[in-house]
């Protein structure tokens, strides 16, 4: 009898697949071997969406272990040496609420400096909460891209494991995890309608992660950008 764990991960497999196919993709569940391009012989994914811009490798997990990114490392390294492809790795825990979305692109760099721009103007009016949550979206985004940069398959996991898994690859500094961790349950706290405590220190703190987090990710592109292959993005 199938088991709760592959029937959630069958059920979230089978809606990615329905949305890839709703936006035009030719999209192949658990395709065999005969199926699959050439550079991803002896690989055995989930899903495959082939589309006109882009070709998506899908591998769905039912679990929160931080082990997920280390499984999939050289799936994701071969994929995005393939241009045109990327790989997305989807977490499924059935026994959180919370719900990455599957296909929905991330927030690019100027969209995350406008998030933090707006929360700085929100900070000064005293709308401590809004400030808030537009500086937690943007420090999961960053996160996300940081992931991104660092070859870890990670873009599509919650965020509670997407922060325990950057820490223990040695990505995040203790002090961050310590301050992501807090800002994480204090988000938990307000999105579900109760008050949050010590917010204003807890903001502050997230605002100072966000920082550094943003100029580090800039600074990469501004080196990538010198050898011809990035654009720069401005601080706020």
């Amino acid at each position: 009898m199938k088991n709760s764990g592959y029937e959630a991960e069958r059920r979230k497999l089978l809606e990615i697949a329905a949305d890839y196919e709703g936006r035009g993709y030719k999209v192949l569940v658990e395709p065999s071997q005969e199926k699959l391009p050439e550079f991803l012989k002896g690989f055995h994914p989930d899903l495959v969406a082939r589309g006109p811009d882009e070709s998506v490798v899908i591998e769905v997990k039912v679990g929160t272990d931080t082990a997920a990114s280390e499984r999939f490392r050289e799936l994701a390294e071969t994929i995005r040496r393939q241009p045109g492809w990327r790989f997305s790795l989807v977490v499924v825990d059935p026994r959180s609420d919370e719900v990455v979305p599957p296909t929905e692109p991330l927030l690019d760099l100027k969209d995350v400096t406008d998030a933090l721009g707006r929360a700085n103007e929100l900070l000064k009016t005293g709308a401590t909460e809004a400030a808030f949550l537009l500086t937690w979206v943007s420090v999961e985004a960053l996160l996300r891209h940081i992931a991104e940069r660092e070859g870890i398959p990670l873009q599509r996991v919650p965020s509670s494991s997407l922060i325990k898994e950057l820490f223990s690859q040695g990505v995040l500094s203790r002090h961050e995890l310590d301050v992501a961790q807090r800002a994480f349950s204090a988000r938990n706290t307000l999105v579900h309608g109760f008050r949050a405590d010590g917010l204003q220190e807890t903001s502050s703190e997230l605002w100072d992660v966000a920082q550094e987090l943003l100029s580090d990710l800039i600074g990469t592109q501004r080196d990538v950008g010198q050898q011809g292959a990035a654009t720069e993005t401005p601080l706020p």
